[in-house]
């Protein structure tokens, strides 16, 4: 048996080296982001400490959840907003939110709607 390896046995185990160079520097990649998050935290903390205030958005940029039950929808109602636009901005949440509250639980709370498309009007019972 010689020492030398054939052109083929050489490929192969250039490949597997290769693999083996993409395993480990992904798993280099997952803990420098694992540790930048966390760089990231501490900071959101230190500024939520000097400001008194929480971050205005999460990590991922995206706005947080609005939570709004079927009487916030009621009162902005009888507050004068009657289209889902207005009700969403009373309540600082989006339209769709809004929407599917009342698609949920409008009839229950007695809102009822009037018209289509422009005349659109919602009230309550």
């Amino acid at each position: 048996m010689s020492n030398t390896l054939s052109a083929s046995e050489q490929i192969e185990e250039l490949q597997r080296k290769i693999e083996q160079l993409k395993h480990q520097s992904l798993l280099e990649l997952r803990v420098k982001l694992a540790e930048a998050r966390g760089v990231v935290v501490a900071l959101e903390n230190e500024l939520e400490k000097l400001t008194g205030k929480a971050p205005g958005a999460t990590a991922s940029g995206r706005k947080a959840r609005t939570s709004i039950t079927i009487e916030d929808v009621v009162k902005a109602i009888k507050g004068g907003a009657t289209n889902y636009k207005s009700i969403s901005a009373k309540l600082g949440c989006s339209a769709a939110t809004v929407t599917n509250k009342i698609k949920a639980q409008g009839k229950v709370a007695g809102i009822t709607s009037t018209g289509q498309k422009a005349a659109f009007k919602l009230a309550v019972k």
